[in-house]
C-alpha cells in the first residue's frame, strides 16, 4: 500500500509533542511493513537517520507568518503551510505518483485538503479538536491580539470541518477527542492513537520520594505556542499564594524563548527557569512531583509519561488526564483548576506514603500501554481497511 502523508514539518528532529507523535507513528508503521510512505512536509532541523520504506519531499523551511493570512479562508499556521512550493511539490507528487491513501497529520496541514483526488481516501490524524481548544484559547485571550485570535480560532473549526467530512478515518489523539469528533460527524471510523514511549521504562518499582529528596515541582515541555504560556502563567500566579510560604520550590524547563523566561523570573523570583536545556533529566530527579497545569490546550500530555517512567508522582488538571490509565486522587493528584492545583499540591508534597503509592501505580498501570508499535498495527490495519 502506498500513502500520501502531509504534515507540518520533518518529525526527524523531534523536539516537540507533535514532531515526536509523527516521528513515532512514521517509524511504527513502517516497521509492519505494509506500506510505502511518501512525506510531504517543510524542512526541519538535522535528520541523523532515515525511516525504511519512508521518502520524504522537504521543499523549503516554514515561513514567518504573513499579514495575507488576514485574508485568507485558511487559518495563519495553514496558511504559510500551504505556500506555492508546497502546492506545486503535492501536484507533482499526485501527478507522477499512484497514492492509495492520503494522511492529513494535524489540522495545519489541511491546506493540502482540496487539492487531492476526490477517489483518494483520506486519514486525518487529529493532534487536537481544534475547534473546541481554539475556542477555548480565544475566550482566554486579552489585549490587542485578542480579536485576531478568535478569527483564527473561526478559521481553524471551519477548516477542521472540510478535514473531517473529506475524511474517512480520523484518529484522534485522546478518547476525549474522539467522542467529541463523534458527536458531529458520527459517520466515520475512529482510532485513538494517543503516542507511544521510546525511554526507558522501568520493570521494578521507582525510587523512593524521601525527606531527602529536595521540595520542589518540575514543570517540563515546551513554550512557543500561546495556550503553553497563559497555563504556565496562571499557575505561577495562584502557586505564587501557598508555594513560597511553604517553602516549595518550583522549576519550569524546556523549549522557551529565553526572553520570555527571563521576564518570568523578574515577576515571579521565587521560581527558577531553564530555557533549551540538553536534558530535562537532572530537574526530574531533583523533584517530588510533575506538574500538568494545562487547563488550556487539549490534546495527550507526553511529559506526563516523562514523569511516569521516570518514578515522579503527576499533578495535574483533570481534563489534561484524558488518555492516560489513571485514577485521579488515587495515582494522581488532580483538581479541575490551576488555584487547587497548587493547594493539592501544597498538602501533599511531604506525603511520602501517597506520592510514592501514586507513582508506583501510575507506572504498573503505564508500563506496557504505550507502545509504539501498537499503534502502527493499529493504523495499518485501519488504512488496510477496503473502501
Amino acid at each position: 500500500m502506498r500513502i500520501l502523508w502531509i504534515t507540518r514539518q520533518d518529525p526527524r528532529a523531534a523536539n516537540s509533542g507533535e514532531l515526536i507523535h509523527t516521528l513515532g507513528l512514521l517509524r511504527a508503521l513502517a516497521e509492519t511493513g505494509a506500506v510505502r510512505t511518501t512525506v510531504l512536509a517543510h524542512q526541519g532541523g538535522p535528520a541523523s537517520y532515515d525511516i525504511p520504506r519512508t521518502f520524504f519531499h522537504l521543499p523549503r523551511p516554514i515561513g514567518r507568518k504573513s499579514p495575507l493570512s488576514l485574508v485568507s479562508p485558511l487559518p495563519s499556521d495553514a496558511h504559510r503551510l500551504g505556500g506555492s512550493e508546497m502546492r506545486l511539490t503535492l501536484a507533482d507528487l499526485l501527478r507522477n505518483e499512484r497514492f492509495d491513501r492520503a494522511v492529513i497529520d494535524q489540522a495545519a496541514a489541511g491546506w493540502a485538503i482540496d487539492a487531492l483526488p476526490a477517489e483518494l481516501p483520506v486519514l486525518y490524524i487529529a493532534h487536537n479538536h481544534e475547534a473546541v481548544v481554539r475556542a477555548e484559547v480565544a475566550a482566554d485571550a486579552s489585549g490587542l491580539m485578542a480579536p485576531l485570535i478568535r478569527i483564527d480560532a473561526g478559521k481553524y473549526a471551519r477548516l477542521e470541518n472540510r478535514i473531517a467530512r473529506r475524511s474517512r478515518w480520523i484518529a484522534a489523539i485522546t478518547p476525549r477527542d474522539a467522542e467529541a469528533f463523534r458527536k458531529d460527524f458520527p459517520d466515520k471510523r475512529y482510532l485513538v492513537l494517543s503516542p507511544g514511549f521510546d525511554g526507558p521504562i522501568p520493570e521494578s518499582a521507582p525510587a523512593p520520594i524521601t525527606s531527602s529528596t529536595p521540595r520542589q515541582v518540575v514543570l517540563a515541555g515546551t513554550f512557543g505556542w500561546i495556550a503553553k504560556r497563559r497555563n504556565l502563567e496562571a499557575f505561577l500566579r495562584d502557586a505564587e499564594a501557598c508555594f513560597p510560604a511553604a517553602g516549595i520550590g518550583f522549576t519550569v524547563v524546556g523549549l522557551a524563548d529565553p526572553g520570555y523566561f527571563a521576564d518570568l523570573a523578574r515577576r515571579h523570583p521565587w521560581a527558577k527557569f531553564h530555557a533549551n536545556v540538553p536534558s530535562v533529566d537532572p530537574y526530574l530527579r531533583a523533584a517530588r512531583i510533575g506538574l500538568i497545569p494545562e487547563a488550556l490546550g487539549g490534546g495527550f500530555k507526553l511529559k506526563a509519561l516523562d514523569y511516569i517512567f521516570r518514578g515522579l508522582p503527576l499533578a495535574s488538571i483533570e481534563s489534561a488526564l484524558s488518555g492516560l490509565p489513571l485514577d485521579p486522587g488515587v495515582e494522581t493528584l488532580s483538581a479541575t483548576d490551576t488555584a487547587s492545583l497548587a493547594r493539592e499540591v501544597a498538602a501533599h508534597i511531604d506525603d511520602f506514603d501517597f506520592l510514592n503509592r501514586a507513582a508506583a501505580g501510575a507506572l504498573d498501570r503505564c508500563r506496557h500501554a504505550f507502545r509504539w508499535q501498537d499503534r502502527g498495527s493499529a493504523l495499518a490495519a485501519a488504512l488496510a481497511e477496503p473502501d
